[in-house]
């Protein structure tokens, strides 16, 4: 019994100071652009007991380049991230041509698109992004906030 009261003890410190290492820092990625510059969500078919059913839809390029200037040679990982939106649940899927890993992030999420050592000072992707969200997008004209995240080994 004592043993295994020293070994949850030792997992759970180990947990502690793993996300104590946690370390994000937000990256630059203010060169990043939309291709097109401004997208319109078209309404979805209805079709029961699918997630977004009903919802909106838009496709999308966006050419992502990211400063990494100040990591270059470290190790670590790169989230993509989406703020909780206030008004919708919003859902992204993309594609890229290699760089970064393709993914799928919900509002209020981030998600992994980079593991291993900083290459250079920038690092550069094109996504093909389908963004949906639920019948209750209520704007023809909003911003998503997206940002990149490094965690630091």
């Amino acid at each position: 019994m004592i043993r295994l009261s020293r070994l949850l003890a030792m997992v759970v410190i180990g947990l502690t100071s793993a996300s104590a290492g946690a370390n994000p820092h937000r990256l630059d990625d203010s060169l990043s652009h939309t291709v097109p510059p401004n997208v319109e969500m078209q309404w979805l078919p209805l079709k029961a007991g699918q997630p977004f059913a009903g919802g909106m839809e838009a496709w999308l390029r966006v050419n992502i380049r990211i400063d990494t200037r100040a990591w270059t040679g470290r190790r670590g990982r790169i989230y993509m991230v989406l703020p909780r939106d206030q008004a919708s649940n919003i859902e992204a899927v993309w594609t890229t041509q290699g760089r970064l890993q393709a993914g799928r992030l919900v509002s209020g999420e981030r998600t992994l698109v980079f593991a291993g050592t900083i290459p250079g000072a920038t690092l550069e992707d094109q996504m093909q992004v389908r963004l949906r969200s639920n019948a209750d997008w209520s704007s023809n004209n909003r911003r998503l906030n997206f940002h990149f995240e490094l965690d630091v080994d």
